[in-house]
């Protein structure tokens, strides 16, 4: 079994990083570094941390060499950012909404979102049981749906709201195309667009819940 000299030795060869470039990242000198890969010394806590940065590691697999699929992946900064959320689209019928929806509230997202992604609180039963009132959603209005897909959704001529799962189905009599909100609760309705006209504003891509 590799220690955790050999972990980093072979991690740095691999990001092709001398051990004074690979110093000067978390602050140390390259004799450390040296001490580190030999196993003559071990890294304090802090250094451990610098060092599951700078090669997007876990921490469990730099010191006993668990992968990183059984452990917390540390997750760059640059990948972080804080996006606005609006305050509560209803989980059930239409729901009306005002301009000032959006909160001066901010929550962060991890990884490549589009530019303008925002947060939803949902609010409402006819999404449960996969989510509940309070639940949030992250929402890109920048990407068409596809079947199955989780969409908030605008009717026509109305600022009113919804958030379900959407469903195409074809073309009417007339030649028309149509699609249907389904919810997930059995008792609520499927609200069917040729009888209350809707647009699609954007698609879920994430869901955050509370699990206690």
């Amino acid at each position: 079994m590799q220690t955790l000299g050999q972990r980093l030795f072979n991690l740095r060869k691999s990001k092709k990083l001398s051990r004074d470039a690979l110093g000067a990242k978390i602050g140390v000198s390259k004799t450390a570094i040296k001490n580190w890969e030999e196993d003559s010394n071990f890294p304090k806590h802090e250094f451990i941390d610098g060092l599951s940065k700078v090669f997007g590691c876990s921490i469990g697999y730099l010191v006993d060499g668990i992968p990183d699929g059984d452990n917390f992946k540390v997750v760059s900064n640059e990948n972080i950012r804080r996006v606005p959320v609006l305050n509560y689209v209803q989980a059930g019928e239409f729901c009306e909404y005002y301009d000032d929806a959006v909160s001066d509230v901010f929550e962060p997202v991890i990884g490549e979102y589009g530019a303008h992604v925002y947060w939803v609180i949902i609010e409402g039963l006819s999404m449960m049981p996969d989510f509940n009132s309070g639940d949030m959603v992250l929402v890109d209005p920048d990407i068409q749906p596809t079947p199955g897909d989780y969409v908030i959704a605008l009717r026509n001529g109305h600022k009113e709201v919804t958030f379900k799962k959407w469903r195409p189905r074809g073309f009417d009599d007339d030649g028309v195309e149509y699609s249907e909100l389904v919810p997930l609760n059995p008792d609520f309705p499927v609200i069917d667009s040729r009888h209350a006209p809707f647009a699609v504003c954007g698609v879920a891509i994430e869901h955050k819940k509370k699990l206690r």
